[in-house]
């Protein structure tokens, strides 16, 4: 989906080979798991229009919509995360600091530690 998702992006086409390649999956999952997200709407498939033996997949309007709602509700936790990292980690009246655990300052820019 990630791949996809970035490929549309860019104006690229995916083929199904791409597609199952980029899974890391065996071709037979890969269809299977294309036929899952057929079903559910977010992915489509359609035939190169110069070389018939050749098929595309692409994500469907549903599908970006979701891509694109997974990486707002993913940088809104990592928003708030650094809300809540630089409110503890700020300094307090006394001068001394509320370090929170894995939370580093480097040239003062706040970076978790993984």
């Amino acid at each position: 989906m990630l791949d996809l998702y970035w490929r549309d992006s860019q104006g690229l086409k995916t083929s199904l080979t791409s597609f199952c390649l980029a899974s890391k999956a065996s071709e037979m999952t890969g269809r299977r798991c294309l036929g899952e997200m057929e079903a559910q709407g977010i992915v489509e498939r359609f035939p190169d229009p110069f070389d018939k033996r050749r098929i595309y997949v692409q994500l469907t309007a549903a599908g970006r919509d979701k891509m694109d709602a997974c990486f707002q509700t993913l940088l809104s936790g990592y928003a708030q995360t650094c809300h809540d990292c630089a409110r503890k980690c700020g300094d307090v009246p006394d001068g001394t600091r509320q370090e929170v655990p894995f939370c580093i300052a480097i040239d003062g820019v706040r970076r978790f530690r993984r």
